[in-house]
């Protein structure tokens, strides 16, 4: 009778949905706990649990576990921790680690072994398991997430770059400073200075300096879909503010050397083709002097093109920036 309610109880635990059996592993030690997949509304809730279970308090620890396909994952976040207990189906098996130690330390977890060890596995595999413990030591990122991109590169011009900053919930601002300035625009009367918004200053280690996309005296185009032209620093400025959790921002590089350009691949070998052709067309000049088209092309590299912006005298002095 008490082997029969056993395993009815194992039979419930298996198909309540709710529930997810842990196995956790430190060293030579094992522990089992079972806990409801929405029990845990943080990865600190989980990592005290672990760390009252194998007693270590005093002791840093990483976490990982092993998918259904056997690959070793870390658990290092929320995101995380919530894609191992949905993906447990029933047993989760949990490996703790010492901080510095095991897979972190080799930057990448070596493959799961799925089949059982034995004497001549252990003897085939000396060097390989001394690859592991010679190598440098890297830590793995602990919360790693996306935080820019460039879009649209097919619908804008070659000229322009269309960049989107990602804060996720964080307090920390934008990382970069604007003003207000004067731009050349290209109209049928010729060319007219107009008002435009610019970046003047990046923070050092912030979030825009991090993701290398903007620069300083690049003009502000757009902000979400929305033209800036017209309009003045202090609405600017409200605009990036209300969108600053998922900012996408237009701007007209003052570098215009590293825009990303539209195309397909054999469009570039094409061009590729065409500059090599040219290239092979040159004549030589054994005697080393400079050709014309030599000179020409010197001529132009050494001078400095200044940017619309670039002015003897500016219209707004450095006390009247804002900081976004």
């Amino acid at each position: 009778m008490a082997r029969l309610q056993k395993g009815t109880q194992k039979f419930g635990n298996i198909t309540n949905l709710g529930t997810v059996e842990i196995k956790s592993k430190f060293d030579a030690e094992f522990r089992r706990f079972s806990s409801e997949r929405n029990q845990y509304k943080n990865y600190e809730e989980f990592y005290k649990r672990v760390e009252n279970i194998h007693r270590l308090t005093n002791t840093p620890f990483t976490t990982w576990y092993t998918d259904n396909h056997g690959d070793l994952l870390p658990i290092n976040n929320d995101d995380n921790l919530q894609v191992a207990l949905t993906s447990a189906k029933p047993l989760l098996r949990l490996f703790v680690q010492r901080k510095g130690e095991g897979y972190e330390q080799n930057g990448l977890p070596p493959e799961v072994q799925l089949r059982k060890k034995n004497i001549f596995s252990n003897i085939a595999n000396v060097n390989r398991s001394s690859a592991y413990t010679n190598k440098v030591a890297i830590s793995t990122p602990q919360d790693f997430r996306r935080v820019s991109a460039i879009v649209d590169v097919d619908i804008l011009p070659e000229t322009h770059r269309r960049v989107r900053l990602l804060k996720h919930n964080s307090d920390k601002p934008l990382g970069f400073y604007i003003r207000d300035g004067t731009s050349v625009r290209v109209t049928p009367n010729g060319l007219e200075r107009v008002p435009g918004i610019f970046i003047s200053r990046l923070v050092p280690f912030g979030l825009a300096e991090s993701t290398g996309l903007l620069a300083v005296n690049d003009e502000v185009l757009e902000v979400n879909g929305i033209d800036v032209s017209g309009k003045t620093l202090d609405q600017v400025t409200d605009m990036m503010i209300a969108n600053s959790h998922n900012l996408i921002i237009t701007v007209k590089p003052a570098n215009q050397l590293n825009n990303p350009k539209a195309g397909t691949a054999l469009d570039r070998l094409n061009a590729k083709s065409r500059s090599l052709t040219n290239l092979n067309s040159i004549p030589s000049n054994p005697t080393g002097s400079p050709t014309i088209a030599h000179a020409y092309s010197n001529h132009l590299m050494g001078e400095d093109i200044l940017d619309s912006d670039d002015e003897e005298n500016p219209t707004v002095d450095e006390s009247g920036v804002l900081s976004i």
